[in-house]
């Protein structure tokens, strides 16, 4: 798998990367959930409404209960009314935090960026601005053009780029380490440097390795245990009760006289 390179001569050149983490088929499924879960993740939860008890109007019967040809009410708090509450509103309690697992997470990433492989360019020029913003719009102009979405990816924090980029509407800039997945589709042109790219493998690699020895069940050994069947001891009694007799009932005593007789 190879980046185009872009270089201040303008001649072509290319980056070889790993495939594992640009070179995948990306699963849109994944993706669109990894998407879901991060915007939802910046929900704060705190749209709240009044209730009943929480509107300041009078709690007196407003008009009589009978005789006005009208639904009966008493105060005019609730929600019918002009002015009144809010009915099953939101409280600012509602927690809308979701989570992927770590091996959804990991895959996700992995999926984003092979989809992007194609709008990847790679330039360390990035890291030689001097703060002007003159000299960032002249370079994502050339690179990416005036009206793309740029994502400026660096492995370690540049006072100078961040400085150049912040008055910049459309550029965004971050680092390998703090990348997502809603970022990564969003952009139309990623911008890395090697040394970020790199970064990126590195953090995606080693991660997949972790989840793989995780997933890796080794067998364990078990000794069979061995029962041995004891056969029944007989305890010989010294000196048996004698049996008694069936004693017979009276009824079949007397039954059995008269048919003699």
């Amino acid at each position: 798998m190879k980046l185009t390179v872009h270089t201040p001569t303008g001649k072509n050149a290319e980056l070889e990367v790993s495939s594992a983490v640009f070179g995948q088929k990306p699963v849109a499924s994944l993706l669109a959930q990894a998407v879901r879960i991060y915007l939802s993740n910046q929900r704060q939860g705190t749209s709240q409404v009044k209730t009943r008890a929480d509107i300041a109007r009078t709690k007196k019967k407003w008009y009589k209960q009978k005789g006005t040809g009208g639904a009966r009410h008493g105060a005019r708090t609730p929600s019918i009314f002009v002015g009144g509450a809010v009915a099953h509103g939101p409280t600012g309690l509602t927690d809308w935090s979701m989570k992927l697992t770590a091996s959804q997470r990991l895959r996700a990433m992995v999926y984003a960026l092979s989809a992007q492989a194609k709008n990847m360019v790679v330039a360390d020029e990035v890291m030689q601005f001097s703060g002007k913003t003159k000299e960032a719009i002249l370079f994502v102009n050339a690179v990416a053009g005036e009206d793309a979405r740029t994502l400026i990816v660096l492995a370690e924090p540049v006072a100078e780029t961040v400085r150049a980029t912040n008055n910049l509407e459309n550029v965004l800039v971050t680092q390998a380490s703090r990348m997502n997945v809603y970022e990564t589709l969003l952009a139309d042109k990623i911008v890395l440097t090697e040394a970020a790219v790199r970064a990126l493998e590195a953090r995606l690699i080693k991660a997949e390795k972790k989840e793989a020895k995780k997933k890796t069940v080794r067998p364990v050994k078990t000794e069979k245990a061995v029962v041995q069947k004891s056969s029944p001891k007989v305890v010989k009694i010294a000196n048996p009760a004698p049996k008694t007799a069936k004693r017979t009932p009276k009824s079949t005593v007397k039954k059995t006289v008269k048919k003699a007789k």
